[in-house]
């Protein structure tokens, strides 16, 4: 097999192999997740240890959410459905940003842009 086509192959994912990439990824942020906020409530802050911990932490979810969307990517459009659309969990993005819960449970509301 040459080069074009073993690059052509890596490209695409059978919808099943990307979500079983995307649930695996997904328990490795789950307990990321876990052990991030457990560092941000439970330890100083201030500390330098916790602070590198913390941003260590940060920059692996990332890579997490970012591995989900190039799985995703990888299925062509026709083939994805509603679970593998799923994935990345906006909702644990925005835990992973520190946005209050107040704020995550806000209602949706359109945006209606003002005129003035």
């Amino acid at each position: 097999m040459d080069e074009e086509n073993m690059t052509k192959s890596e490209e695409h994912l059978s919808l099943q192999k990307a979500l079983q990439q995307c649930e695996l990824v997904q328990n490795m942020i789950d307990i990321s997740i876990s052990n991030l906020e457990g560092l941000r409530t439970k330890c100083a802050t201030s500390n330098d240890l916790t602070q590198k911990e913390i941003r260590t932490l940060e920059s692996k979810l990332v890579k997490y959410f970012s591995r989900q969307l190039s799985c995703k990517r990888k299925v062509a459009l026709q083939e994805r459905n509603a679970k593998l659309e799923g994935f990345p969990q906006l909702q644990h993005w925005f835990r992973i940003v520190d946005v209050r819960k107040e704020v995550m449970e806000v209602k949706k509301r359109p945006f209606i842009p003002s005129l003035h």
